[in-house]
């Protein structure tokens, strides 16, 4: 994809599919952790890993898809086939599962992690457990723990939860960035979440996500939250990057030579994307996206109906 994206018979080269004559200038991305960076390359493990990365990431991830799902296709004949209509969302539940219900997703990071390996297994089907290896699901967990800043996030919410289950805990997932992501690769913690006790406040954004200590009702994330990639793809951005968010401007350089012909001069969703997912040099981003398989095949797929 990446001599595709160039425009012919131009000396320099120019490319327009993934950085649109030049005005798209986004941060690379961080190299991945060194165990997914081996489990994506060259380790013992390496082909199970990636044949079964859509259940690992899943066991991981913090939120659900959602859609409108047609179960009227085949009525138990012929090959499952599995098919949604309109916008496929993404969906997060209050922090700890209702009583007598398993948790869930994000609720996995908070509630019984002493069983942990064991809940996150028993999530995906009780006919998919044995393909999934528990050696691998503990190294998985301490990577995502030691890197991953939503998870170290829900981590302390589960140490203040433990210390005081009485109390009116919630979290917030915050909308607004302060920095340029040019300039300052990954968020901080303070930029990704923050844990609240008490009211909320007045200091909410409008796409702020506020979720409950316990409650029986989903939130939809906003495909223009930042975070709203890496709560649904963990194992796609291990560090919990930023996604598409609203304000990304053009590089510089482009922003000095607009006009008033040309009057736009911030980045749309497409742009972001195909700068993203283009086969780029190795040194230019990392190819975490590339090497994923499966899952980059699902992420793609979202792409496309969204």
């Amino acid at each position: 994809m990446w001599k595709k994206g160039r425009i012919r018979k131009t000396n320099p080269p120019k490319f327009t599919l993934c950085y649109n004559n030049g005005t798209v200038e986004l941060p690379k991305l961080k190299n991945p952790p060194p165990l997914l960076r081996q489990l994506l390359h060259q380790h013992p493990q390496s082909k199970h890993f990636v044949e079964n990365i859509r259940g690992y990431n899943m066991m991981f991830s913090f939120t659900s898809m959602g859609g409108k799902i047609d179960r009227s296709i085949n009525q138990g004949r012929g090959p499952y086939t599995f098919k949604i209509g309109g916008q496929n969302v993404h969906l997060i539940g209050s922090l700890l599962p209702m009583d007598e219900n398993p948790p869930k997703f994000a609720q996995l990071y908070i509630y019984d992690t002493n069983e942990e390996v064991r809940n996150r297994k028993t999530y995906v089907g009780s006919s998919n457990q044995q393909q999934f290896l528990d050696d691998l699901i503990r190294s998985l967990k301490e990577m995502i723990y030691q890197h991953n800043l939503l998870a170290a996030t829900f981590r302390m919410t589960r140490d203040r939860i433990a210390l005081d289950n009485s109390g009116d805990v919630k979290m917030r997932l915050i909308n607004h960035r302060d920095t340029d992501r040019r300039t300052y690769n990954l968020p901080t913690a303070s930029e990704v979440a923050a844990l609240v006790v008490g009211d909320i406040g007045i200091t909410l954004e409008k796409r702020d996500i506020i979720i409950e200590k316990q409650c029986g009702t989903l939130n939809r994330i906003s495909e223009l939250h930042p975070s709203y990639l890496a709560l649904q793809y963990p194992l796609l951005f291990p560090y919990s990057e930023d996604g598409f968010r609203l304000g990304i401007t053009y590089s510089e350089t482009s922003l000095r030579a607009s006009t008033s012909a040309n009057p736009r001069y911030k980045l749309t969703m497409r742009e972001w994307f195909a700068y993203q997912i283009q086969d780029q040099p190795s040194t230019i981003e990392a190819p975490t996206l590339l090497l994923a398989g499966r899952l980059f095949t699902v992420l793609c797929r979202w792409l496309y109906y969204n």
